[in-house]
């Protein structure tokens, strides 16, 4: 018995003394695996069973790490000389709306230094009210142009990553100057030209009552040139101060049924009775349909679509004057069974002078610009126009207002 409890008692001696040496051989290699991960490198410790196979799978993270971090490093590197190249002032704000970066243009347009205004609120170095709201509010759909001391900047904001923004400034005070050079240009010289043509109306009409068959048709002719050139000024009046007015005022509610009726019984006065001319807004009836925005503006828009329908249908045609409603879009729109319109001409019907036809056009007394008021007029109402056409099978012009902008 004696025998067999030494002989125990040095199994578990040994048993002890093997196990202590394991683990110190272990704490060892942990001491040696914490040394090199303060200090990796490409020379690993000397170490044999599994802790090889530990610092193997290690080493190859680290060398995937390092690959990546000189990736992302290059990357970066050629992101700021590209974005210092910029000729637009480009700036990065944090989530605190904080500097934390600027390039050469962004210095020079907002007078920055990297040593002392990195780290700064935007804010606090454009003090404008007008700017602090436009970031507070974070809706960054449109651009915000101001007016920095002697300059007219456009600002671009775009987030992009975890709260951070990316701000693109640039100046545009020549291309403003220019803008309403030509504006002022328009509008003197349109009203400029009044003058003379109403004078010249005048001595025509004097020279009609008195005019032989020799004389009568050159006259008459002369008549209805003026008659357009006057209408021409106007138009051009009327665009140049949709473009310098204010922004249009959404709180003002127009009643759609009203001014389609408005707009309805003026064209069956203008017609005479030469086309077929329906009125259909049962859907804006029934649901008291209201847009939000000036009457004058949208019953001129309405106005000039139902009269090109008349100008551009055979007589006898049909024209529909229409509304209609869904859950994201109010619609106003006119449908003739006139001529129809090739498709490459659709995409330029909106642009200033464009014809489909010129000769066709001055023979029904079109100008060329009342389509773009149309545009114009649902660009500052947040609408869009919709244009189908077929040659022989009619037209479709439909005016979209988004329901989301009329319930305010």
């Amino acid at each position: 018995m004696l025998v067999l409890g030494a002989l125990n008692n040095s199994i578990l001696l040994f048993l002890f003394i093997g196990l202590l040496l394991y683990v110190l051989w272990n704490l060892y290699n942990l001491n040696q695996l914490s040394n090199w991960l303060a200090k990796p490198s490409k020379h690993t410790p000397e170490v044999i069973g599994i802790w090889d196979e530990v610092y193997y799978q290690l080493y190859q993270l680290y060398q995937r790490q390092r690959k990546s971090r000189r990736k992302l490093t290059s990357i970066l590197n050629k992101f700021q000389k590209s974005t210092q190249a910029l000729p637009y002032a480009t700036i990065i704000l944090n989530a605190l709306n904080e500097i934390e970066w600027f390039n050469p243009a962004a210095s020079q347009m907002f007078n920055l230094h990297s040593k002392i205004d990195i780290g700064q609120r935007i804010d606090n170095l454009i003090r404008q009210p007008k700017f602090s709201r436009y970031l507070l509010k974070k809706d960054f759909s449109k651009p915000l142009k101001l007016l920095i001391g002697q300059k007219k900047v456009i600002f671009n904001i775009t987030p992009y990553g975890s709260g951070q923004f990316l701000i693109s400034a640039r100046d545009i005070t020549s291309l403003s100057q220019l803008d309403d050079m030509r504006r002022d240009f328009i509008s003197n010289a349109s009203h400029e030209l009044r003058t003379p043509l109403t004078v010249m109306s005048g001595y025509i009409e004097i020279l009609q009552h008195t005019a032989d068959e020799k004389t009568e048709m050159p006259l008459d002719k002369i008549q209805q040139q003026i008659v357009r050139m006057n209408k021409i000024i106007t138009e051009l009046i009327e665009l140049a101060r949709l473009e310098s007015s204010a922004a249009i005022d959404h709180t003002m509610k127009v009643d759609v049924k009203e001014i389609l009726n408005d707009v309805y019984n003026e064209a069956l006065s203008l017609d005479n009775g030469k086309h077929h001319i329906e009125l259909v807004i049962d859907a804006c009836e029934k649901q008291s349909s209201k847009l939000h925005g000036s009457y004058e503006e949208l019953r001129m828009a309405f106005s000039n679509l139902l009269t090109n329908a008349i100008r551009y249908t055979p007589e006898n045609g049909n024209i529909k004057l229409f509304c209609t409603v869904n859950e994201s879009t109010i619609s106003v729109g006119v449908e003739d069974s006139g001529l129809g319109i090739n498709y490459e001409h659709i995409p330029r019907l909106t642009e200033r002078f464009y014809r489909v036809d010129e000769g066709r056009s001055r023979e029904q007394g079109g100008t060329g610009l009342g389509l773009a008021i149309v545009k114009h007029v649902l660009d500052r109402h947040n609408a869009s126009l919709a244009i189908q056409s077929e040659t022989g099978k009619g037209s479709t012009f439909r005016c979209d207002f988004p329901v989301s902008h009329q319930k305010q």
